[in-house]
C-alpha cells in the first residue's frame, strides 16, 4: 500500500517521527521539555514497534518501559510506583508522559492484520496477539484459563473479556485494536491516581492507534 493510499484510508495517520515531534510541540506549552520529565511508553513487544519507541526516545530521552503483548499495560501498582521515583524533579516538580500505542499490520494489498517483515517471504500477523484474540472471539470461544507458561496472553484474554460488547457482537481487528488502546489508556489513568493527586506532579497522556 502506498503512502497516499494509507493517508486516504487513515487520514489521521502520522509517521512515527512526526508523532514523536508532535508530542513535544503539544506538551511544550505545559512545561514538559526533554530533560525535565520521564516518558513511560507502552507498545506491543513486537520488534516492528522499535522504530516508534526509538522516535520517542530521540525526543524525550530514555523511557520507562511498560510494554506488553497487544500494547496492554500490566506493570501494575509496583511498576508505576517504581517509575514515579525515577522522574527528574530538580525544579520541585515531577513530570510524567504516558504514551500507549497498540499496533496493527497493513499489507501492501490493503489486508488488515498482516505485513511483510524484513527477511521473510511470507506475510505474518500484526498484532499477532490481538489477531489470536480476534480469531478466538470469531470462533465463539475465548480461552480464559490462566496458563502459567503464557501469562501475558492469559491476562490479555481475561482483560478483554470484561470489556467486550454485551450483545455478543464480535469486534473486527480494527475495533479490537482500538479497544486495546482504550483499555490501556484507562489502566494508565487508574494506576496514576496517586500521581494525579500530588501537588508536585504533572501527568500528560498521549495515545495513538
Amino acid at each position: 500500500m502506498s503512502s497516499d493510499e494509507l493517508q486516504e484510508r487513515y487520514e489521521r495517520a502520522l509517521p512515527v517521527a512526526e508523532f514523536a515531534s508532535y508530542t513535544r510541540t503539544a506538551l511544550g506549552g505545559h512545561g514538559f521539555e526533554p530533560g525535565n520529565c520521564l516518558a513511560l511508553v507502552g507498545v506491543c513487544r513486537d520488534e516492528m514497534m522499535f522504530p516508534a519507541e526509538q522516535a520517542l526516545h530521540d525526543v524525550w530521552g530514555s523511557a520507562f518501559d511498560m510494554s506488553s503483548l497487544g500494547g496492554m499495560v500490566f506493570l501494575g501498582r509496583s511498576g508505576l510506583s517504581a517509575a514515579g521515583a525515577h522522574a527528574p524533579g530538580a525544579d520541585g516538580r515531577r513530570r510524567f508522559i504516558h504514551i500507549v500505542m497498540p499496533h496493527i499490520g497493513l499489507a501492501a494489498d490493503g489486508t488488515v492484520g498482516e505485513l511483510l517483515r524484513g527477511g521473510q517471504a511470507e506475510l505474518s500477523t500484526a498484532c499477532g496477539a490481538l489477531v489470536n484474540v480476534q480469531r478466538e472471539l470469531a470462533g465463539g470461544a475465548l480461552n480464559l484459563a490462566l496458563d502459567p507458561d503464557d501469562l501475558e496472553m492469559s491476562l490479555l484474554r481475561s482483560t478483554f473479556a470484561d470489556h467486550l460488547p454485551s450483545n455478543g457482537t464480535v469486534l473486527d481487528l480494527v475495533a479490537l485494536t482500538d479497544l486495546a488502546r482504550t483499555i490501556a489508556t484507562n489502566e494508565v489513568v487508574r494506576l496514576s491516581r496517586a500521581l494525579l493527586a500530588s501537588k508536585t506532579a504533572d501527568v500528560a497522556l498521549s495515545q495513538r492507534s
